[in-house]
């Protein structure tokens, strides 16, 4: 027997994803990681279905890093993500 059902928004505008426990009425947003400012990544419940393009020198590359891209390019090296 299942024990969630999930839901995946593909919208035009943006997408959301929700879960549900087999059984119960109550319905859960996830969070989604995101960079939501120039260095800034943070859960939110909706994710743009769009994306922005920035100008050459409207962003440096100081302000575009993903959590997950460091423990990517750790693990791909064999190293722990928190070890210079």
């Amino acid at each position: 027997m299942k024990r969630y059902s999930v839901g995946i928004d593909l919208g035009t505008s943006n997408t959301v994803l929700a879960y549900a426990e087999t059984g119960s009425h109550e319905i859960r947003v996830f969070g989604i990681e995101q960079l939501v400012s120039p260095g800034e990544v943070a859960a939110r419940p909706l994710l743009p279905s769009v994306r922005y393009h920035a100008a050459e020198g409207e962003l440096s590359a100081a302000d575009l890093p993903l959590p997950w891209s460091a423990a990517s390019a750790a693990a791909s090296h064999g190293k722990d993500a928190a070890q210079p």
